[in-house]
């Protein structure tokens, strides 16, 4: 039996829309890991933090992506979701597996996703 998630990572270098997406799962009773802003933040967290399952963002800005990021939770047995404005087709190292979720992202949208992820999820 899968378990709830109960530390949820976030990979994002809109500081506005990494604190709302922190506020938005806080309120729902999950610990929020980071959110990290910066990609090297971002691996270092990823290999050292205690994280169930993690939102990045796959554009960091200045030609850098996350896929660093899920590379390591990959490596770590720890399930991802790109969250990204772009059409998957358009994100050239998408694997077939991958979850990718479309911004804008609401609460709505974030607590469907973790539902897929965990079928069994429940919130405050």
């Amino acid at each position: 039996m899968t378990h709830a998630p109960q530390n949820i990572f976030i990979v994002e270098d809109e500081v506005v829309v990494a604190f709302e997406m922190t506020d938005l799962l806080e309120d729902i009773g999950f610990n929020v890991v980071g959110p990290s802003i910066h990609l090297e933040d971002a691996k270092v967290k990823a290999r050292e933090g205690e994280i169930d399952i993690a939102f990045l963002d796959v554009n960091l800005g200045q030609n850098k992506t996350s896929k660093p990021v899920a590379d390591i939770l990959r490596e770590r047995g720890i399930p991802f979701v790109y969250i990204t404005a772009y059409d998957p087709e358009q994100i050239s190292f998408l694997g077939p597996e991958d979850r990718v979720v479309k911004k804008p992202v609401s609460s709505d949208k974030l607590i469907e996703t973790l539902r897929r992820v965990y079928p069994d999820l429940e919130t405050k």
